[in-house]
């Protein structure tokens, strides 16, 4: 006779189940861009973490489809979040089957650029902030690695249907991943109850704006004026419209301390787009070389973010899944933990 599960332990053991899917598939998204490698015998890292990719969306469309009135628990939300973030940057590089369609990417950019334009044009409490266009610094050609066959960043344009023998989709840039960054910063932070934002954490955001700028000029060619608006629009606005508990609302609260913005990042904000402002007599891709070669250096700003979200998926307490595999479930006794077994038949 087949074991089943207690109906009413059903919706605790499938979130479980999720929940361990998604701490595994956020583990070999991390190891397989580290270049983590498994032994010769056993399954490649690529295709496990393909593998684990599509059992979590079965599983979540499974989830939502028996549980449709429930709502996951903080935990398992945050890691969702984590892994959809974790995935854009890993793979923004090349096409891949995560990769966002072409509807969604110009939404998330359109919606972006607006929100750029309005940062604080409505606060009078908080500074403004006058951001210069760089564009007129750039030098046609010069051997610039421009990909705009692949990412449309400087049009409305909506993408045609394609034949297999057309281009692939779209790949995803730094300032496309800059939103994702910053709401999943801030859900940390309140999941966390931070008081504030550090200053290790500033630097790494501040960076990953700069990062995304640069991109801009260097990789995809950008020619608009307001691409450093869109990078560094982000701060504490007194009057933000945004509904309470929502992604924005949360990025806002994020930038203010007690009773005012946190003083610290707007220095230390500005600080890094000055940086990127090029010297008389240097055009602009010499001097973001220059940027990245000694006070920007990419691999060391990928090896922060890549750092950033291993604390994060360790900072807190594991599945319970996970936890039982190694034996023991925080808070609870030896007995309890033999009477856990029992009551879920887990060996």
């Amino acid at each position: 006779m087949p074991v089943t599960a207690d109906p009413e332990s059903q919706l605790e053991i499938d979130e479980w189940i999720l929940d361990y899917l998604v701490f595994s598939a956020i583990k070999a998204v991390m190891e397989d861009h580290d270049g983590f490698q498994t032994p010769v015998d056993r399954i490649s890292p690529d295709t496990r973490t393909t593998l684990l990719l599509q059992m979590v969306d079965s599983n979540l469309t499974m989830f939502r489809a028996m549980h449709s009135d429930h709502h996951c628990s903080p935990d398992l939300q945050f890691r969702l979040r984590l892994l959809k973030f974790a995935l854009m940057f890993t793979r923004r590089n090349t096409s891949a089957e995560t990769t966002a369609p072409f509807a969604a990417l110009h939404k998330l950019r359109k919606s972006r650029r607006a929100c750029a334009r309005l940062f604080r044009s409505r606060d009078e409490a908080s500074p403004g902030l006058h951001l210069p266009d760089l564009s007129k610094h750039c030098v046609p050609d010069d051997g610039i690695w421009i990909k705009r066959e692949q990412v449309t960043q400087d049009t409305d344009i909506v993408e045609p249907e394609r034949s297999l023998l057309q281009p692939p989709p779209p790949v995803i840039s730094l300032m496309d991943t800059l939103p994702h960054f910053m709401t999943l910063s801030a859900a940390h932070k309140n999941m966390a109850e931070e008081t504030t934002i550090t200053n290790v954490w500033m630097m790494l955001a501040a960076g990953y704006m700069a990062h995304a700028a640069m991109e801009q000029y260097l990789l995809y060619g950008s020619e608009r004026p307001d691409v450093l608006r869109e990078a560094f629009a982000w701060g504490y606005e007194s009057d933000c419209r945004a509904e309470d508990g929502s992604d924005e609302w949360l990025v806002n609260a994020m930038f203010c301390g007690e009773d005012e913005a946190v003083p610290e990042w707007d220095k230390t904000r500005d600080q890094h787009w000055r940086i990127l402002l090029p010297p008389s007599g240097i055009d602009l891709r010499q001097h973001f070389e220059n940027l990245m070669a000694t006070d920007l250096p990419l691999i060391k700003f990928e090896e922060n973010v890549m750092g950033f979200l291993g604390g994060l998926l360790h900072g807190s307490l594991p599945p319970v899944l996970v936890q039982v595999e190694t034996g023991k479930i925080e808070g609870l006794s030896k007995d309890e933990m033999r009477a856990f077994r029992r009551q879920f038949r887990v060996e």
